[in-house]
């Protein structure tokens, strides 16, 4: 028993930081205005223990703050999300581990 948790932990540890660090408003780099019907891609540069969450999550997280048609690649520190913004203009704080956003 102690083992399966012990393999477990290191990424339980790191979709607890990847879900808090996308509400947290202490790691904020910036703010980006999303538009509505836009295509947008997203640079995730993740940290330590986020780098072993699976691409899954991150697009769930992604569809959670409201985008749809959400594809995530890339592995360990570099993702690329994409994805359309299907509700109204608004503006946003960014997380720290989105390092680039360009519209599509």
């Amino acid at each position: 028993m102690t083992d399966k948790i012990a393999r477990k932990f290191p990424k339980a540890l790191a979709t607890f930081a990847v879900a808090a660090s996308f509400v947290s408003a202490s790691s904020l780099a910036g703010e980006f205005t999303v538009e509505q019907g836009k295509h947008y891609r997203a640079t995730l540069s993740l940290k330590s223990v986020e780098r072993l969450v699976d691409n899954e999550l991150i697009a769930r997280k992604f569809r959670a703050l409201g985008f749809s048609k959400v594809h995530v690649s890339g592995s360990g520190a570099t993702r690329r999300v994409e994805g359309v913004w299907p509700g109204k203009d608004v503006s946003t704080p960014l997380p720290s581990q989105i390092v680039a956003v360009a519209k599509l």
